[in-house]
């Protein structure tokens, strides 16, 4: 008998399978290959370790990002130093460049020391069945990042000074193996899993663990020979905190990269001081077609005794440069032993670059799930500002 969910329509029995069917289905097989977030990855068939410091995404932007957002994302280029001063004659017969060097930020104090920021703020109001809305603001972030490049492109040491992300630390050893890029890290680090999505309370963010307030202490050791891109990592897997037993977790993710193209698969498996582990392993990818572009990702979370199974598919359409309009469909079944028992979540966010600096993003999600519980129906309407260099 097939399950049913309850507006009545047939539960797919294997969301990963449904997903990666998708995901093969809609990439353009006859054509040859013609921090940002993974849709602008997608977009421009870059790898994590193009546009960030951690080669495997979140945190301070390296150099080529911050020239990217500032010459190519950004929907103006906001020059400072010419704001409110009135142009002379020669100045109107030959305009300065909006992408002069005069206001061009780089974040680079000299060749070894840069710094970046990240802060995010939102209001944020919540509608729920059978209680009155309730309106706040949150501070979801507010990050100083530095990089220390000791031997430039070779040895650099990086830091989240302060934030409301989990600290890194860590130290990044860099290098080439047959003329292929290879590193390796070892500190404190976020783990190299899926699509590190933006939004912590994503399903496929929330449910495994895998948020920018959560990092772990070990080594990672990393090689992206063309299009490919292979990490596995060895932690504590108790997070910052001391290491309670002998066991490590260890984290794996291989990702095949092109234009308009991204397949990959990320594993990981933990054993806690009780003996029990916990393994997590999914798929994940997206293509572009034009001005839309498909993102997808799917997870199974197995400890054992409960089973779980956690799904996105996202579709962002480029409006105009720096104006995006992102459309979500996440799905989360909490057991799989347990009928009827799951939630979905719809959104639509828009979010437009209004400058080099400045990132605004106004979206509504709406969430379902079983009736006993209103927290798992709720709307919610937000405004976010983002302040980023």
């Amino acid at each position: 008998m097939k399950r049913k969910t309850r507006n009545g329509l047939s539960r797919p029995r294997n969301l990963l399978t449904c997903l990666a069917i998708l995901i093969l289905g809609s990439i353009p097989w006859g054509i040859s290959s013609v921090k940002a977030e993974p849709y602008l990855a997608i977009q421009e068939g870059y790898k994590c370790s193009k546009c960030h410091v951690n080669m495997t995404g979140g945190g301070k932007r390296t150099d080529f990002a911050n020239i990217y957002v500032q010459t190519r994302l950004a929907n103006e280029f906001f020059d400072w130093r010419r704001f409110g001063k009135k142009a002379d004659d020669d100045e109107k017969e030959n305009p300065v460049k909006t992408d002069s060097q005069s206001s061009f930020f780089s974040g680079r104090m000299n060749e070894y020391i840069a710094i970046g920021g990240d802060f995010r703020t939102l209001l944020e109001e919540t509608r729920t069945p059978g209680s009155p809305s309730t309106q706040a603001f949150n501070q979801s972030k507010q990050n100083i990042y530095l990089e220390v490049d000791l031997i430039p492109d070779h040895v650099i040491f990086y830091q989240t000074i302060v934030g409301g992300d989990a600290r890194e630390a860590f130290g990044l050893l860099k290098g080439e193996l047959k003329g292929e890029p290879y590193y390796f890290k070892v500190g404190q680090f976020f783990l190299p899993y899926g699509l590190r999505l933006q939004d912590d309370t994503a399903f496929t963010r929330a449910a495994t663990g895998f948020t920018y307030r959560v990092s772990d202490v070990g080594a990672e050791l990393g090689f992206e020979p063309g299009s490919w891109a292979l990490h596995l990592a060895a932690t504590n897997g108790t997070g910052s905190s001391q290491d309670t037993n002998r066991s490590k977790r260890a984290t794996a993710s291989v990702a095949y990269v092109q234009k308009l193209l991204r397949l990959g698969g990320s594993y990981s498996t933990n054993k806690d001081a009780q003996g029990v582990e916990t393994t997590i392993y999914g798929v994940n990818g997206g293509t572009q077609f034009g001005r839309v572009g498909v993102l997808a990702e799917g997870a199974v979370i197995d400890d054992s005794t409960v089973k779980q199974r956690v799904g996105i598919l996202e579709f962002n359409l480029l409006l105009s440069r720096g104006n995006n309009l992102k459309l979500s469909y996440e799905y989360h079944d909490p057991d799989l032993k347990v009928f009827e028992n799951a939630r979905t979540r719809y959104s639509l966010v828009y979010e437009p670059f209004l400058n080099q600096f400045t990132q605004v993003r106004v979206g509504y999600r709406d969430s379902r799930g079983i009736p006993q519980n209103p927290g798992f129906n709720s709307n919610l309407f937000f405004a976010e500002l983002h302040l980023f260099f």
